[in-house]
């Protein structure tokens, strides 16, 4: 990390080749730097990513009501955030894509969705409905439309494609995590809800 930083770097993930670097979240940046070919224009239209988006939210709601009371404090495997964190971060990954189409910067702040203060599974129902609702009462997403992120100018598109596969991986791990408690999970995600989506092939990712 030392070594990124005297480049200019100021957070990961970060792809350098020893006297330049770009941001690993821009894979079309990654692309360029590598001199490979690579067409970073999100392959889903931004109507089908806010209905991924919307049934995301609302499996996540069904799910995180079903985690027993007694589980909610429980850390998931080699991280240090709990099942009720986890289910609170999803909730707030959708909210700052709703903040960034409104205007907001897709900042470090917004793009690490760690909600403050952490609310209860009842509390968190009622925001995840309010985000819906904001998701279903939004403007319309252009493809060409550009917001200010942390690593450079990017589209809204882009941005809401980001949003949404990060949602669904985490809405992903819900459902293993209630598997692994002995509970079957009430409508999990489906095949279909990960087609077109840039996720990796694991549950977890590292």
């Amino acid at each position: 990390m030392t070594r990124l930083r005297s480049l200019g770097a100021d957070a990961v993930p970060v792809v350098a080749d020893g006297t330049r670097w770009v941001p690993g979240v821009d894979l079309g940046q990654v692309a360029k730097l590598l001199e490979v070919d690579y067409e970073a224009t999100p392959a889903l239209s931004p109507d089908v990513l806010i209905d991924r988006l919307r049934h995301a939210l609302a499996t996540s709601k069904r799910l995180t009501a079903q985690f027993p009371a007694a589980n909610l404090g429980d850390r998931l495997p080699n991280r240090d955030r709990t099942n009720l964190a986890l289910a609170n971060h999803i909730v707030e990954i959708a909210a700052g894509y709703v903040k960034v189409a409104a205007g907001a910067e897709f900042d470090h702040g917004v793009s690490a969705a760690i909600p403050e203060p952490e609310v209860g599974p009842e509390a968190l129902a009622a925001r995840s409905d309010a985000v819906v609702s904001a998701l279903l009462g939004g403007s319309p997403v252009f493809p060409g439309d550009e917001v200010a992120t942390f690593f450079g100018s990017s589209t809204l598109h882009a941005v809401l494609e980001r949003c949404t596969w990060h949602v669904v991986q985490h809405v992903r791990q819900q459902a293993m995590l209630l598997e692994g408690l002995g509970v079957a999970p009430d409508g999990p995600l489906a095949t279909e809800d990960f087609d077109g989506l840039p996720l990796p092939s694991g549950v977890w990712d590292g």
